[in-house]
């Protein structure tokens, strides 16, 4: 179910302020900032899954990859790609870390 996002709230932070937030939300594995501080105020907690830290830092790569391929298939460098089994492990990866953290 998607929502629309229309409001808006603003904080000032110090530069540590700001880096110490940076650092709790690396720690805790979450995707955005906005995902952090959503998680943090509206159940006080964010839930650190330690297994799911490499598998995070390989999708980052995959990602960086997928970016590179599109970049390549607008230049027109590149004209056919089939990401089909891309996207299936994607799928599968997203099913498994949505059961790993209750949201199915």
């Amino acid at each position: 179910m998607s929502r629309k996002q229309t409001e808006t709230i603003t904080i000032r932070l110090t530069k540590e302020e700001k880096l110490a937030l940076e650092k709790k939300m690396y720690d805790a594995l979450s995707p955005s900032m906005r995902r952090f501080i959503l998680d943090m105020c509206m159940t006080g907690k964010v839930i650190v899954n330690e297994d799911l830290r490499a598998v995070n830092r390989e999708l980052k790569y995959q990602g960086n990859n997928l970016n590179q391929l599109v970049h390549l298939a607008h230049e027109g460098r590149v004209r056919v790609i089939n990401l089909s089994e891309t996207l299936s492990v994607y799928q599968k990866t997203l099913m498994a870390m949505e059961k790993q953290n209750g949201d199915s």
